[in-house]
């Protein structure tokens, strides 16, 4: 019975692991889709998008704004129609420009997607819904699923280990351990940086450092807090060593006086 159990508390410790690093990708990738996060990223790939075509179509803007008060531009690669009032348009092609990719930013990342996610890689004009709120919300709904799932295997584990309190000890040091890839990510993405459609895998794992900390963190208190119950448990177990020994202590006068007082009544 006690190798059966050991062997599953292993298994359960590397599925543990495991969802330590699923949980890990997951929160990288809700952390690193945050507007703020996403917006500088996503200007500088916008801008090389359309900067060109705005700057042709500049003239024909100029010309159009002399009777209209707005004019209407349409990427075809991307399917995004820009509506640029004329104030902006005879700012000159830098503010139009700006305005544009603003504005292609905010309708791409807070737009509503008509498409699941896997279905989206096969729509073109679906390809800024990786860098989204609606992309970030569902690697949170799967963050907080791995989570559950994780917590439900530690409580099962607990049932499994024979020192409980070595329990936090070893989901700290698991999950320290699956945060350590998080470390370089970073780095490794950079080399990626230059091409237009890896860019937004860079953009989707920025937070991984973020992740590595919050993980080291989680995993040095959970170690903490095993050493702080073993330690208690050793004080209690010294504690009760001593109230024992004063227990045997005042038990042994209570002879001492009741021997006493039987020898001096026989006198």
């Amino acid at each position: 019975m006690g190798f059966i159990r050991s062997a599953l508390f292993v298994i359960a410790s590397v599925l543990l692991f495991l969802l330590f690093i699923v949980g890990n990708v997951f929160l990288t990738l809700n952390l690193s889709l945050d507007y703020d996060n996403v917006k500088p990223e996503l200007v500088s790939v916008i801008q090389n998008l359309v900067g060109d075509e705005i700057d042709e179509a500049y003239f024909s803007m100029e010309a159009t704004c002399q009777n209209n008060s707005e004019f209407v531009f349409s990427h075809e690669e991307s399917g995004q129609v820009f509506v640029i009032p004329c104030e902006i348009v005879l700012q000159g092609s830098d503010e139009i420009i700006n305005y544009s990719v603003n504005s292609f930013v905010e309708d791409s990342y807070y737009k509503n997607y008509d498409c699941d996610f896997f279905n989206c890689f096969e729509d073109t004009e679906n390809s800024f819904f990786f860098v989204s709120e609606q992309a970030k919300n569902y690697w949170k709904s799967k963050f907080h699923f791995v989570l559950v799932i994780s917590l439900f295997l530690i409580a099962l584990m607990f049932f499994l280990i024979q020192g409980k309190k070595n329990l936090p000890i070893v989901a700290g040091v698991l999950l320290i351990l699956a945060s350590l890839p998080f470390m370089k990510i970073n780095w490794v993405m950079s080399f990626f940086s230059n091409n237009q459609f890896l860019q937004f895998f860079t953009i989707s794992f920025s937070k991984s450092f973020n992740v590595f900390l919050i993980s080291l963190s989680v995993g040095i208190i959970l170690i903490l807090l095993g050493f702080v119950l073993k330690l208690f448990g050793i004080g209690f177990q010294i504690s009760n060593f001593f109230n024992k020994f004063s227990k045997k202590e005042i038990s042994e006068d209570k002879e001492i006086k009741k021997e006493f007082a039987k020898s001096k009544k026989g006198k």
